[in-house]
């Protein structure tokens, strides 16, 4: 988060529709910091459906890697080893 060259991304499975506020008062109860909070959107852009979060994290990665193309590091942190 103090890294001002890094952005800071919390990409999450869970959906918008059940989590936003949950997610919104445990970053702001913990003094986090985050240049973008993405979770599970019941369609994506282009209109397409995510068959698991697996898919849809795969999707998103996959665009942020394509709009960041000079990045030379990227860091993930997983909670659960499969993804």
């Amino acid at each position: 988060m103090q890294q001002t060259d890094a952005l800071c991304v919390l990409l999450t499975g869970r959906s918008e529709s059940g989590f936003t506020g949950l997610l919104k008062r445990m970053v702001q109860a913990k003094g986090l910091q985050f240049d973008l909070i993405c979770l599970k959107p019941e369609t994506g852009p282009s209109g397409q459906k995510f068959s698991s979060t697996m898919v849809y994290k795969q999707a998103f990665l996959s665009d942020l890697v394509r709009t960041y193309r000079e990045a030379v590091e990227i860091r993930i942190y997983e909670d659960r080893p499969r993804q």
